[in-house]
């Protein structure tokens, strides 16, 4: 059901698509509830907020330094303080109750508004197909994880979770087992923030994860996603609000920005093995007059960013070397109803990343450049203009033609998208994640990640 992975020797890194994917999968299967538009935690839900975290940076383009978060219907923050609860984070997003799962496979339930923590692999001892709860962590293993993260875990009542393999489909063996990779939330006043800890391979104590990457058949049974695990913290929208997100009105530019950590990273790999880490985050955005006009056509109406915010890989020491690391790129998932998805590195502030194929435009930095190791309290922030979103519009419409980007027509980009694909307006926010992947196609050696973040926005920046 997920999207096969690119070749390892194409040049290009292993796009997995766990989350974005699944929920691409059944986006419209179900119709959002009501309620508002922007939400927080710990933060106020309207006018502006210094950010938080290191928020500008220097080169080729200057010194930037980032405005202050413009918070309130048309924006997105989440971001724990002191005043976080187990019981506040049921709301976040609109949200009715936390979603907590490993392997979702029913988008009645996963695909509700509200925040979601889910982590995507193969569970020892499960069948194919198996959906599992999570556990809370034990106080050793959430200790260990609070140091694999670089996360302080003074404040986590309630808010630790970790795969668990007690579900229909799992063997009795695997009834009483449970992960390594983990999530946490720290309700705390200067230390609040997630962790999120993905990891593979045998441990230190000679053990193996319950929930591991996907074998050989993958996550569709086909072979798409062998050897990934990925772990998500997602946040997804009301969609269908009467007075949803709506990123760039106006003259408004969208903006992603997080603040995040990587504690912790090992990508072991025997001799002729790649293998791979990365953090990420990532905003889907969805355009609502394609959905009432032409998404019974098959038509996506939807664009996702996936910005890489750290990002190893064994046998990488210099990534200015690396050519495919240069630049962004356009993909689909045919299987997904051709979903676009525009992912690249981020660059340092004030520089754009651009599109490999076109030369387009498609996002431009306004703080820290994608990072190759462990750091502490970086903010990672982009502004997609509407000219660059109508770049991605268009290179879209020109895949679905078969012809250039300068050839596509306006009667094109009507029947890709809709009337509306030029109405500001009909652009909204359909879900904002920060994500963690890593690649091990040998269990037998141990990679991971540990980090997290203290904050995550996606809205509006005038």
């Amino acid at each position: 059901m997920q999207r096969p992975l690119l070749s390892l020797t194409s040049g290009r890194l292993p796009r997995a698509r766990l989350l974005s994917t699944f929920a691409a999968a059944a986006l419209l299967a179900m119709a959002g509830c009501g309620g508002g538009g922007g939400s927080s935690a710990g933060t106020s839900s309207g006018g502006t907020e210094q950010p938080t975290g290191n928020t500008g940076g220097s080169s080729s383009g200057g010194t930037t330094t980032a405005p202050a978060l413009t918070l309130g219907n048309d924006s997105f923050l989440f971001a724990p303080d002191a005043s976080t609860t187990r019981a506040s984070l049921d709301s976040v997003g609109g949200g009715t109750a936390l979603f907590a799962r490993w392997d979702p496979n029913n988008p009645q339930t996963a695909l509700k508004p509200g925040m979601k923590v889910m982590f995507f692999g193969a569970g020892q001892g499960c069948a194919f197909g198996t959906e599992g709860p999570l556990t809370a962590l034990t106080d050793s293993a959430l200790s260990s994880v609070a140091s694999l993260t670089g996360m302080s875990a003074t404040a986590t009542a309630g808010m630790h979770w970790t795969p668990s393999g007690a579900a229909t489909g799992c063997a009795d063996s695997a009834q009483t087992q449970a992960g390594s990779s983990s999530v946490f939330v720290n309700a705390a006043a200067s230390a609040g923030g997630v962790a999120m800890l993905t990891t593979s391979g045998v441990q230190a104590d000679g053990t193996t994860p319950f929930l591991g990457p996907y074998g050989a058949a993958g996550q569709d049974g086909n072979g798409a996603n062998t050897g990934i695990l990925g772990t998500f913290v997602n946040f997804r929208q009301v969609w269908s609000a009467s007075d949803p997100v709506q990123p760039w009105t106006g003259t408004a530019s969208a903006r992603l920005r997080s603040v995040q950590s990587v504690g912790s990273v090992q990508t072991n790999a025997g001799a002729g093995e790649t293998t791979q880490a990365k953090q990420q985050m990532m905003a889907t955005f969805l355009n609502l007059a394609c959905v009432n006009e032409v998404k019974a056509n098959g038509k996506p109406c939807q664009i996702q960013y996936l910005l890489n915010t750290s990002i190893v890989r064994s046998g990488v020491s210099d990534w200015s070397t690396v050519a495919w690391f240069q630049n962004g790129g356009l993909s689909f998932d045919p299987a997904q109803g051709s979903i676009p998805v525009i992912d690249g590195p981020i660059k340092a502030a004030g520089s754009q990343t651009l599109d490999q194929e076109t030369g387009l435009s498609l996002f431009t930095s306004q703080g820290q450049a994608t990072q190759h190791g462990t750091f502490a309290n970086q903010a990672f922030d982009v502004t997609i203009s509407f000219d660059q979103l109508l770049n991605v519009v268009r290179m879209v419409t020109a895949k679905a033609n078969g012809v250039s980007v300068a050839s596509v027509t306006d009667a094109q980009l009507a029947a890709e998208w809709g009337s509306g694909w030029q109405n500001r307006s009909q652009w909204i926010l359909l879900s904002a994640d920060v994500g963690q992947e890593v690649y091990n196609p040998n269990n037998t050696r141990r990679v991971e990640i540990g980090g997290g973040f203290r904050q995550l926005f996606a809205g509006t920046q005038p």
